[in-house]
């Protein structure tokens, strides 16, 4: 996709994945349409120095400025000085540390609702845990970034402060060549003829049969109606030996962990499938929704934005196929939907799939239709910088965040060992069900590490 300059003179329209949740979900307010984030931040940190970085960053990044007036599937600017910024102090007690009592307030301001209408739809929380430890929390609506856009905006955000101290203001950065509403209005641009046709065409092939939101068509069979949304976590450590033996496996067999993991859970999901009364056929056609970056263009690795965009990653084998088999199948999954990101899955639900258009936000109770949400990410949970005197390690912060589609697995892979963690929804499979799901998925990935000639058949049972 070229990229074109957006005149911004004019009116712009929103992306395609934008417009999905303008059009059915500008008013539901779910945990799953924030992204939260901290910094630790050790040393003499001058808050108001901070405060005129954010604003340099709300200047360098337009994006973080955005607003959707209402009733339309337009792109309006606040301006820059315009912060939701304070500074905060907190006391720890007896059952909670003065950082655990940070984290806490960065949740609670990441459970108030977004107007993205009015805005703003960042806030940054910069909370006072001891003389020389500050706590920077980051809260934005996911409609004006995705994950790849958090560590761009703390990196900057340090850059710019450390810059301000040095010179007394001004940029401290390189420009940006292009920003998130450029990429929108080449988007539309790219999408309006033949390109579209092309990425239309492959993914109607891909899912012939399959839904754009795929239903996962797993269910526990004692909880015969849904009940209130929960939040269940289970995780799994894979320890240095497995790891060393799983990437082993992967360069034997010339395919990635992602892979190895996708094809793993899939074993998995055939597995229960099965017991549920499916016959093979169907029960080994798997399409799970994963997430592609789609920063495909060098010159947008560095902007922010909404540029993500959810893909299905569909599969059919069998219960004689080895691991081996679907693991290389499950590449060429990859590969193609990597090849073929250009189109976002909001446009590709609109044509091909339109009673499903919008079906992920416009649930008021939260549930909507089960799928399986699967994603890999590399280099552990955190990053550390330094700048000015100040030493920067990004945190997490823990929230209620119940997965869309009632399930979540996602691999932090570390290098030399990996946290496996399946997130539930309680109110859709029990506690024990789950446990006995990433039991069987371990199952899987270990038969991978020992002997990937293991038929998918045999592959949870060992």
């Amino acid at each position: 996709m070229k990229l074109y300059e957006a005149d911004r003179a004019q009116v712009h329209s929103a992306s395609f994945t934008q417009e999905e949740r303008l059009v059915h979900g500008r008013e539901v307010s779910q945990q799953s349409n924030v992204l939260v984030f901290a910094c630790s931040v050790e040393g003499e940190l001058d808050t108001g120095r901070l405060e005129a970085a954010l604003a340099d960053l709300q200047l360098r990044h337009e994006s973080v400025r955005f607003v959707f007036p209402a009733d339309a599937n337009d792109i309006a600017l606040r301006p820059a000085d315009e912060l939701d910024f304070a500074v905060l102090t907190v006391e720890g007690t007896e059952t909670e540390s003065p950082l655990e009592a940070a984290k806490r307030l960065v949740a609670e301001t990441a459970a108030i609702p977004f107007d993205l209408a009015t805005g703003p739809l960042l806030r940054v929380r910069c909370i006072r845990v001891a003389p020389a430890h500050h706590l920077v929390g980051f809260v934005l609506d996911h409609v004006i970034a995705d994950g790849e856009s958090c560590q761009i905006l703390a990196e900057d955000l340090f850059a710019l402060y450390e810059a301000r101290g040095s010179t007394g203001g001004g940029p401290g950065l390189p420009g940006l060549p292009f920003q998130f509403l450029d990429f929108a209005h080449s988007e539309r641009r790219f999408l309006a003829g033949r390109e579209r046709d092309r990425l239309l065409s492959y993914w109607r092939r891909k899912l012939d049969g399959v839904a754009t939101v795929p239903l996962s068509r797993l269910r526990d069979p004692e909880i015969p109606d849904r009940a209130e949304r929960k939040l269940r976590i289970h995780r799994f450590t894979v320890d240095q030996q497995l790891h060393a033996e799983l990437m082993h496996a992967v360069r034997q067999q010339r395919v990635t962990l992602t892979a190895v993991c996708a094809a793993a859970l899939k074993v998995t999901m055939r597995h229960r499938r099965l017991a549920l009364g499916e016959n093979d056929g169907t029960a080994s056609d798997v399409a799970i929704m994963g997430s592609l970056a789609n920063r495909t263009h060098r010159d947008l690795r560095r902007a922010v934005g909404y540029f993500a965009t959810p893909c299905v990653l569909r599969t059919r084998f069998s219960g004689e196929d080895s691991l081996a088999d679907l693991a290389q199948s499950e590449s060429r999954t990859i590969f193609g939907a990597l090849r073929h990101q250009e189109l976002p899955h909001a446009l590709m639900v609109k044509e091909l799939d339109p009673d499903n258009y919008g079906i992920r936000y416009s649930s008021v109770t939260g549930h909507g239709p089960r799928y399986v949400n699967f994603d890999v990410t590399s280099g552990g949970s955190s990053w550390k910088l330094t700048a000015d005197g100040l030493t920067v390690t990004t945190t997490r912060i823990a929230r209620d965040e119940v997965p869309r589609g009632g399930m979540r697995v996602h691999i932090r892979d570390s290098g030399d060992h990996a946290l496996v963690e399946l997130r539930t929804d309680e109110g859709e499979y029990r506690v024990g069900w789950a446990e006995e799901f990433l039991t069987s998925y371990m199952s899987a990935l270990r038969c991978f590490a020992t002997d990937s000639g293991t038929r998918v058949a045999e592959a949870v049972s060992r």
